[in-house]
């Protein structure tokens, strides 16, 4: 078996009771099989709290959350938990243990990450100012090797993402140029592979620097589409704001939609505007949202391969994740006349993330609004970047 590892998955430590939002809160808590005999052979008053707080629904345990600020109900006053303190970590459920670490298979490669839904592998992401690193390793065990892989398309996918990764590191280009290049890369790649052609020329295209320049031109990034990002932030707020509970997970968002909704405040002048969203992609955010951008390819790209929906799976994290964050901190440019500072944004990013990544029904609302809207064509995603 390959493995490839993202920077921090091996080195990541929990902060405890010092995180910003803990992941105790907010999101449903599985219990895998073992761990949930465990909790159930447990005597004494923990043993009654374990069976108190567990619910068994549909074959899967999870803990019952408390109402009110749906917080697990071993986590103490101290932002510590319970169940770590009193039967030891290797106790804990796998989602608890493991957390905010993910492993995927793709092929005879196994993928190792942290979720940046967590503020301090966001933290990491957002402040790193070198490039990410992708480390590679092979063992001899291949038990976990997919042999009904298309191993020709396969080849063909890896050597996309390899380079998609390159061209979002390659610092001789803008932010927005390097976006836009990877983008056009994949969608290219993605209608190859659904035509059945040889995407061989493709991969070789976007893998010439030299070509760069000539496919950017032909992008028109280089002049500000106002109307596109007016278009995209007026539909978010309203996505958020008619949404039941959905504002809530999103307090930035919150604050934006309290404001324009005072008297006064609806109409902003066009030159504020585009300047905040200039700011926004500025070389003072290139590093952020290069390596936010990295850690897209690295979790979502591989994963289209069965479904062949290369361009629709780094969208994901494109558009409500990635997007979404510089435009919130355009928006904040506007009201507050300033840019955000580092924790604000790093805050917003991992909201954004859990929303998408672990809160399925709050994700597929914002992912499938989105789709409906046309936010998640490659075309329109161009204009957004300029």
């Amino acid at each position: 078996m390959k493995y490839l590892t993202l920077e921090t998955f091996k080195d990541f430590v929990c902060i405890g009771s010092d995180c910003s939002f803990t992941c105790c809160r907010d999101w449903k808590i599985t219990i895998d099989e073992e761990t949930d005999r465990f909790y159930q052979s447990v005597d004494g008053e923990m043993g009654e709290r374990l069976k108190r707080c567990i619910q068994h629904e549909n074959g899967e345990a999870r803990f019952i959350l408390e109402e009110g600020d749906a917080r697990c109900p071993f986590l103490n006053e101290k932002g510590l938990c319970s169940i770590y303190i009193n039967l030891g970590e290797e106790h804990l459920s796998n989602t608890c243990k493991y957390y905010p670490r993910y492993l995927f298979s793709i092929g005879d490669i196994c993928f190792a990450g942290v979720s940046i839904s967590c503020p301090e592998t966001a933290r990491f992401f957002l402040t790193h100012e070198e490039p990410l690193l992708i480390d590679y390793a092979e063992t001899e065990d291949n038990a976990d090797v997919d042999t009904n892989t298309d191993w020709e398309q396969f080849n063909y996918a890896i050597r996309t993402f390899s380079t998609a990764v390159s061209i979002a590191q390659n610092r001789d280009l803008s932010i927005k140029e390097r976006i836009a290049l990877v983008i056009l890369l994949v969608s290219g790649f993605q209608e190859s592979v659904g035509e059945g052609r040889d995407p061989s020329s493709i991969i070789g295209l976007y893998s010439n620097p030299d070509y760069y320049s000539l496919i950017l031109d032909q992008t028109g990034i280089k002049n500000c589409d106002l109307e596109s990002k007016v278009s995209f932030v007026t539909g978010i707020i309203s996505l958020f704001n008619d949404t039941k509970h959905l504002d809530t997970k999103l307090p930035e968002l919150a604050e934006v939609i309290e404001y324009y909704a005072k008297p006064g405040n609806s109409s902003v002048d066009p030159a504020t505007w585009e300047k905040a969203f200039i700011t926004s992609m500025s070389s003072d955010n290139e590093i952020w949202v290069e390596n936010v951008l990295v850690y897209i390819l690295f979790k979502y790209f591989m994963k289209g391969l069965y479904e062949k929906n290369y361009l629709d799976e780094i969208m994901k994290g494109i558009v409500p994740v990635l997007y979404m964050s510089t435009c919130i901190t355009a928006l904040y440019n506007v009201i507050h006349h300033e840019e955000p500072s580092k924790d604000y944004i790093i805050t917003l990013v991992a909201r954004l993330s859990r929303i998408i990544e672990h809160n399925s029904s709050a994700g597929e609302t914002v992912i499938g609004f989105f789709r409906e809207q046309g936010f998640t064509d490659p075309g329109f995603v161009l204009r957004l970047i300029s």
